[in-house]
C-alpha cells in the first residue's frame, strides 16, 4: 500500500528535527516548517498544480513557463513558481491528453475557450505521446530525468487512476525557485494535440 503524501511529508520534516537533536546535518527550512505545524501557524493541505498546453506540431513542450499567468482552466501556476511561503511535496504526476475536434482555433482567446471545454483522457489516445520522455526539474536539481512517457499509460490498471505516475522518491518543490516539467517527443505531436499535467501531493498553507 502506497503511503499518502501527507505521511511522507511529515516523515521527512520530522526526520530533520531528529537530525538536529542528534547534532547532525539537517535542513533548517524543514525544521522551521515542522515547528510551524506544531505551533499551529501552518497546516498541511492536499494540493495540485496543473498546466495545459497546446502541443500541436511540437516535439518539445515546456508545461510550466515563466510567461504563464494563473487562469482557471488553463493553469494555477504563475511564472513557473509556487505561491510565497509554500513548501510542496510532489508524490505523483498525472499526465493526460486530447486532440481538438474540428478546425484549429484562430486566436489565443478562442484556443483558451476550447481548452477549458476539453475532456482529457489517456495519452494513448494521441499518437506518439507514449513514446516520448519527460523530465521534472525543481530547486535547480533534476528530480526526474528522461523517464519514458509510457509510465503514464496506465489504461487497464484498476488500482491506479488513468495517467498517474507515483514518484519513487517524492521530492519537495520550494517557492523561491522556478520549476520545470518538460516533454520531449521523437517526432512532432499531432497538429491538434493538447497536453495536461498535474503535479499532486501535499503543501503547507496558513492555518
Amino acid at each position: 500500500m502506497k503511503k499518502s503524501s501527507r505521511s511522507q511529508f511529515l516523515e521527512i520534516v520530522n526526520a530533520h528535527i531528529s537530525l538536529r537533536d542528534q547534532a547532525k546535518k539537517f535542513d533548517p527550512a524543514m525544521v522551521k516548517v515542522a515547528t510551524g505545524i506544531k505551533e499551529g501557524r501552518l497546516q498541511l493541505a492536499d494540493t495540485a498544480y496543473y498546466s495545459i498546453k497546446f502541443a500541436g506540431n511540437k516535439a518539445n513542450i515546456d508545461m510550466f513557463e515563466t510567461q504563464d499567468a494563473k487562469e482557471i482552466g488553463i493553469t494555477n501556476v504563475t511564472q513557473a513558481k509556487l505561491q510565497k511561503d509554500r513548501l510542496f511535496l510532489c508524490n505523483r504526476i498525472i499526465l493526460l491528453a486530447s486532440e481538438i475536434e474540428g478546425d484549429l482555433p484562430g486566436s489565443d482567446s478562442e484556443l483558451k475557450k476550447v481548452i477549458k471545454q476539453t475532456n482529457f483522457d489517456s495519452i494513448k489516445k494521441v499518437g506518439g505521446l507514449q513514446n516520448g520522455v519527460f523530465s521534472l526539474i525543481a530547486n535547480k536539481k533534476i528530480i526526474i530525468d528522461e523517464r519514458p512517457m509510457q509510465d503514464f499509460a496506465t489504461d487497464g490498471n484498476t488500482t491506479i487512476n488513468i495517467g498517474t505516475y507515483f514518484l519513487e522518491s517524492p521530492r519537495f518543490i520550494r517557492d523561491d525557485e522556478e520549476f520545470e516539467f518538460n516533454i520531449e517527443l521523437g517526432d512532432d505531436a499531432p497538429e491538434k494535440a493538447l497536453i495536461k499535467v498535474v503535479l499532486a501531493g501535499t503543501a503547507t498553507v496558513p492555518a
